[in-house]
C-alpha cells in the first residue's frame, strides 16, 4: 500500500516539479534534463494523465519542449546554436506538418461544408500531436552535441522501455487469454495491445544491433535482459502485424550481422506451430476459421478497404482531409491501414510525401551504418535501418505512424541518428558552421577551444 501511495501522489509531483524546473533550465540554454526527461515521458501516458491535475498539466509535455525550442534555437549564447543541423529530414518534415495543416482546413470544407478551425476538434488535436513528431526529431538533432549526450538519451530511452515492459507484463498475468488481450494497453492508456506490440518490436531491433557493439559487461547484460523482456511482451501481446515485422526486422539485421542466426529464425518458420506457445499459435490461426474462409476482424479490414477505395476515387489528389475519416461514420472508424489511410485522407500528394520522408530515413540510416566513426554508431544505424521495415509492416495492419505514444521514439531515434551523421564528417563540418570570430582561433588551437567549446566528439581511430 506504501508503494502504491508514493506511486500516485508524490511521483507524479516529482515529475511535474522537476518537469518545470528542468524547462527552466532549458530556456537558459541547458536543455539536457529536459530532452531526457521528454524522452523518458512520452511513452508513459498513464505517468502524464497522474499530472494533468495539477496547474498547465494538459500543456506539462509542451511547457518543457517550448523551454527547449528558447534555449537551443533563439539562445544564440549555446553551443547548440552554432553547430550544423543539416539534414535531409529538415525540409520533408516542415512540409508534412505544413502539408497536413493545409489537409486538415480541406477537411473541413469536406465534412462541414465551410471553413471551419475549432481547437477542440479532434482533427486539429491530431495535427497538433503529429506536428510535435518532426519537432522532436529537430530538437534531439540539434540539441545532443557530444556521443555521451546521445548514448545517455539511449538510456534513458531504455529505461522508460523497461517501465512499460512492467506494466505490459502485469497485465499479460491478468489476461492472459485471447479474449482478455484487448485489455492489455501497457503505458499507452488509449490505445490497444496492436499498438503497444508495434512500440516494442520497431526498437527491440534497434536494440539487437547495439548489444553487438558492447563488449562483455554490465551494460550488455542489462541491455539483453531488456531485449528479453520486449521479446516476451510481443510474443503474449498476439499482435500478428508484431510477428511479422519483427521477423523482417530479424531477417534482415541477421543477413548483415550474423548470417548464423538465420538458421534457427527460419526454422522457427518453418515448424512454427510445433514450437510456439499454443496462444500464438491460436492467434495466428484466426486469420481464417475452419471452412477457410478469413475471420470477422480480418474480413471487417478488407471491407473497410473497399468502402476506402472509393474515397479515394472521388478525391485521388488531396484526399478528404486529415483526420476526417473516422468523421464519416463507418463501423471500424479506421482504416487499419496506414497506406489506405494517407491515400483516403491525404490523396497522392500525402503518399508521396510519406515516401519521401520513409527514403530520407533510409538515407541518414543506412549513412551511419556506412559511414559512421565507431561501432556503436555503426550499430545503431544499422538497427534504424531494419526499424524502419519493421515499421512499415506494422503500417500493414493499422496506423502505428501517427500516433504519439508509439512513434515519438521514431522521430527520436532520427535525430540521434542525423546527429551521429553529422558528428562522422569530422572537424571539417565544424569549423565551416563557426563564426568568423572564432574560427582562426579554432584553426590555431583546436583542442583549446574544443575543450571550452564542446562541438563534437573527435573520431575513435582504431
Amino acid at each position: 500500500m506504501g508503494i502504491g501511495i508514493f506511486l500516485k501522489t508524490f511521483l507524479p509531483f516529482s515529475f511535474y516539479f522537476f518537469g518545470l524546473v528542468f524547462a527552466a533550465l532549458a530556456a537558459f540554454g541547458n536543455v539536457r534534463w529536459a530532452l531526457m526527461l521528454v524522452a523518458f515521458l512520452l511513452p508513459l501516458r498513464n505517468f502524464i494523465d497522474k499530472i494533468l491535475i495539477f496547474p498547465f498539466g494538459n500543456q506539462f509535455i509542451d511547457i518543457m519542449l517550448f523551454g527547449i525550442i528558447v534555449g537551443g534555437i533563439f539562445n544564440k549564447s549555446t553551443v547548440a546554436s552554432q553547430v550544423p543541423s543539416k539534414s535531409s529530414i529538415n525540409t520533408i518534415g516542415l512540409v508534412t506538418v505544413i502539408y497536413l495543416l493545409i489537409s486538415v482546413v480541406w477537411g473541413s470544407f469536406y465534412l462541414y461544408g465551410g471553413f471551419s478551425f475549432d481547437i477542440h476538434d479532434s482533427r486539429i488535436q491530431d495535427w497538433k500531436n503529429f506536428a510535435l513528431l518532426p519537432l522532436l526529431f529537430f530538437l534531439y538533432l540539434k540539441n545532443n552535441i557530444t556521443k555521451k549526450e546521445i548514448w545517455t538519451i539511449l538510456a534513458v530511452m531504455c529505461f522508460s522501455m523497461l517501465v512499460v515492459d512492467y506494466y505490459t507484463i502485469n497485465q499479460i498475468k491478468e489476461h492472459s487469454s485471447l479474449i482478455g488481450r484487448d485489455e492489455i494497453k501497457g503505458t499507452f492508456q488509449f490505445l490497444g495491445p496492436n499498438e503497444v506490440a508495434a512500440f516494442l518490436n520497431e526498437y527491440t531491433i534497434i536494440l539487437i544491433s547495439v548489444v553487438y557493439a558492447l563488449k562483455k559487461g554490465r551494460n550488455k547484460w542489462l541491455l539483453l535482459g531488456l531485449i528479453m523482456a520486449n521479446l516476451y511482451c510481443i510474443t503474449f501481446l498476439y499482435s500478428r502485424g508484431a510477428y511479422a515485422g519483427l521477423t523482417l526486422g530479424m531477417f534482415i539485421l541477421f543477413s548483415f550481422r550474423d548470417k548464423k542466426l538465420l538458421i534457427p529464425l527460419i526454422l522457427v518458420l518453418v515448424l512454427w506451430q510445433k514450437v510456439l506457445p499454443q496462444n500464438v499459435i491460436d492467434r495466428i490461426k484466426e486469420t481464417k476459421t475452419e471452412s477457410g474462409q478469413l475471420d470477422e476482424s480480418s474480413q471487417k479490414r478488407i471491407d473497410i478497404w473497399q468502402q476506402s477505395l472509393s474515397f479515394i476515387k472521388s478525391n485521388p489528389i488531396i484526399g478528404i482531409g486529415f483526420g476526417s475519416f473516422r468523421h464519416m461514420n463507418l463501423e471500424l472508424g479506421d482504416t487499419h491501414n496506414i497506406y489506405v489511410k494517407i491515400m483516403t485522407e491525404q490523396g497522392a500528394i500525402g503518399i508521396i510525401i510519406f515516401f519521401i520522408t520513409i527514403a530520407c530515413f533510409t538515407k541518414e540510416s543506412w549513412q551511419l551504418y556506412q559511414k559512421g566513426d565507431d561501432e556503436l554508431s555503426r550499430s545503431l544505424g544499422l538497427g534504424f535501418f531494419c526499424c524502419i521495415f519493421v515499421m512499415m509492416i506494422n503500417n500493414l495492419f493499422g496506423d502505428r505512424w501517427s500516433y504519439l505514444e508509439p512513434n515519438a521514439y521514431l522521430w527520436i531515434f532520427m535525430g540521434l541518428v542525423a546527429r551521429l551523421n553529422i558528428m562522422s564528417q569530422g572537424p571539417q563540418a565544424v569549423v565551416q558552421s563557426v563564426p568568423n570570430d572564432i574560427e582562426p582561433v579554432l584553426k590555431d588551437d583546436p583542442p583549446k577551444i574544443r575543450k571550452k567549446v564542446r562541438y563534437y566528439d573527435p573520431p575513435e581511430r582504431s
